[in-house]
């Protein structure tokens, strides 16, 4: 299928909220997250925005001059890792099941002196931890188990935190797992953040949505900074495997909500951080819905413009493994080291318009952001009056500016804390603990009433049967432009 992103054309600025401030061929905005405010100038190229975790402001150039150049470093991710631990996507479905029945979770609460199972009826915090070579008291305050998912009732893992005495090898792992932990809501209190939820996008006219890894851990996918995220991983010294068939994702439950939400005109557009496809394959247009991280199924050609959505895994694997050593013989003529990143951008397949080379959209650390991505996210955001994100931390820039630029209630939900928390607060927002999935069954559920949410969700599997035909399972397996963080 080919696909005109409609915003990719005429890519001079033509609008900007009141509070960028432009100089020259560069774009800033006001970094309110931190008090502070910057702007980043590239040269002309297609992308035009520098990504940075660490920069939470954006710089623009000149708009579409010639091939695709701009900043390369790292290559960011491609978001759809599976995690290393067999059965997560399994476990997590199960564990959401559990929750949204109100049944008993199967997790015993690991402070020692409780030892209580916990059901999701009470709020709950769940972390893990590499011991490696700890040596653990015989008195030990935890029952700590090596990388393995250690639960506790909110109310005991606060206690844990204050305790006076603690040997030296206890509190090396309570800092690590502090570092990393994930928080739930207790069902009920979730349930009424939920409903505030509904009010929220019910009175919004001009609502848009913010999504992360967190939307798809349930489809099977990892996450970044969780107890399991791969950055946890990575920081812990382990490896982190991919064996994902991208061809085979497949939306979760509150990809479906999203997309039905944008259907009903709740939600009039969505900013995803995620290249996993799943929100187009959700049947999101692109009209209303921007990658800005790239896509795994999207490539386009530099130098007339044109845009392509496959249905199959589009980014060329070969490269990382002939940088390596590990494929032998000549290396294609398409296959070109970056100069920045040292990854390899270009898919080996042709333009049918110009006959151009074509190039992923999958964004490095350091890569500019495509600005007919990027400009209608932000043109969007300026004008909405609510916002929902899901599953992301909100933390890495430019993208991550569109919840402080829209005006209205920010409701998040993530089991993680954020940066963005206190705004939550400050807009009279709703700030959600838990699985996207779990929040949104509620969400959905007091917005269309139990009426109309039972006849949508019965519509779901016919729905899903149709994805087999617009993504066949067929594809590559390795996710090798998923590198290590910086």
């Amino acid at each position: 299928m080919q696909m005109h992103h409609p915003c990719c054309k005429g890519l001079a600025v033509r609008f900007l909220p009141a509070s960028f401030r432009i100089s020259g061929s560069s774009i800033s905005i006001p970094n309110l997250a931190r008090g502070s405010e910057s702007g980043i100038a590239g040269p002309g190229s297609r992308r035009v925005a520098a990504l940075s975790p660490w920069i939470s402001c954006w710089g623009a150039t000149r708009g579409l001059q010639g091939s695709a150049k701009g900043l390369h470093f790292r290559r960011l991710y491609l978001q759809t890792m599976s995690l290393s631990r067999a059965g997560y996507a399994s476990q997590e479905g199960k564990r959401q099941r559990c929750e949204s029945d109100g049944a008993m979770l199967g997790h015993t609460c690991s402070l020692a002196s409780c030892g209580q199972e916990i059901s999701s009826s009470v709020a709950r915090v769940e972390v893990a931890v590499t011991l490696g070579s700890a040596v653990l008291p015989d008195d030990r305050l935890v029952n700590w188990k090596d990388s393995e998912t250690l639960s506790f009732h909110q109310e005991c893992f606060a206690k844990l935190q204050t305790l006076p005495s603690i040997s030296q090898c206890e509190r090396r792992l309570l800092r690590q797992a502090t570092a990393t932990c994930e928080k739930f809501d207790a069902e009920a209190e979730l349930r009424a953040k939920a409903t505030r939820a509904a009010d929220i996008l019910r009175g919004a006219s001009r609502a848009i949505c913010f999504t992360g890894a967190g939307i798809s851990t349930s489809a099977g996918l990892g996450d970044y900074r969780g107890k399991r995220g791969k950055w946890t991983l990575e920081e812990q010294g382990q490896e982190t495997p991919y064996t994902t068939v991208y061809e085979e994702l497949r939306p979760t439950y509150a990809h479906e909500a999203v997309a039905k939400l944008v259907e009903m005109g709740r939600l009039v557009y969505v900013v995803s951080q995620n290249a996993d496809g799943l929100h187009h394959l959700s049947g999101i247009p692109y009209s209303k819905l921007s990658d800005v991280h790239g896509s795994a199924f999207t490539e386009y050609c530099p130098k007339c413009g044109k845009r392509y959505v496959r249905d199959a895994y589009a980014p060329e694997d070969r490269a990382e493994d002939y940088f390596a050593g590990k494929l032998c013989g000549p290396i294609p003529d398409h296959i070109k080291k970056c100069s920045g990143c040292g990854s390899n951008h270009w898919t080996g397949r042709s333009c049918d318009n110009c006959g151009g080379p074509l190039h992923d959209t999958v964004i490095s650390f350091g890569d500019g952001l495509e600005s007919c991505v990027l400009q209608p996210a932000f043109e969007h955001a300026s004008r909405a009056d609510a916002c929902l994100s899901l599953g992301s931390t909100m933390s890495i820039g430019p993208s991550n500016q569109v919840v402080v630029i829209q005006k209205g209630p920010l409701i998040a939900c993530v089991r993680q804390d954020t940066e963005m928390d206190r705004l939550c607060d400050r807009r009279g927002g709703v700030r959600a603990y838990g699985d996207c999935d779990t929040f949104m069954k509620m969400t959905m559920r007091a917005l269309l009433g139990d009426d109309k949410c039972d006849a949508w969700e019965a519509s779901l599997p016919a729905k899903k049967d149709t994805y087999a035909s617009k993504r066949p399972a067929a594809g590559k397996q390795r996710g090798d432009i998923f590198v290590k963080k910086l």
